[in-house]
């Protein structure tokens, strides 16, 4: 088995470990038993990742057409997790932005996902846990810097 499959297999561990604790607080968010679709949270995370974005902008990058994207959003107002905002410059251009609600709901996953992982990570003695959480930051930080440079103008 090579570095890339060895790979694999630790992640596919590591998923296996936390995606349900995430997937049930998905689910546990949803009152009215209307969950939210893949699409839906997908499109909140491109949402979370930068300044608010035309529809056009948006279809663009969730791979749908304008119309479907449209739909998308509409129904995320509704729910209060994503809203149509004015452009500063231009009051006839709408830009989607995840609102406050939106934000909170993916933070709260965040701290699911982190929770289930520090409880596999508590299985390691404190040498590897405190490396593992190095390890951790590193990728964070070089997440973090990807993303600041796709922004760049």
């Amino acid at each position: 088995m090579d570095e890339r499959d060895r790979l694999a297999t630790s992640f596919g561990d590591m998923r296996r470990a936390m995606i349900p604790a995430f997937a049930l607080d998905l689910l546990a968010t949803v009152d009215d038993g209307d969950e939210l679709s893949m699409t839906q949270l997908a499109t909140l995370y491109v949402l979370d990742a930068g300044e608010p974005v035309s529809l056009g902008g948006l279809a663009e990058r969730i791979g749908r057409s304008v119309s479907a994207t449209s739909r998308l959003v509409d129904a995320l107002v509704r729910r209060g997790l994503v809203a149509r905002r004015e452009h500063p410059s231009d009051r006839r251009v709408r830009r989607i932005a995840l609102t406050d609600d939106g934000d909170a709901l993916l933070r709260r996953l965040e701290r699911t996902r982190a929770e289930a992982q520090l409880e596999v990570m508590n299985r390691l003695d404190p040498a590897d846990r405190a490396l593992v959480a190095r390890a951790m930051t590193l990728l964070g930080d070089s997440a973090r810097q990807g993303r600041e440079k796709r922004d760049l103008p």
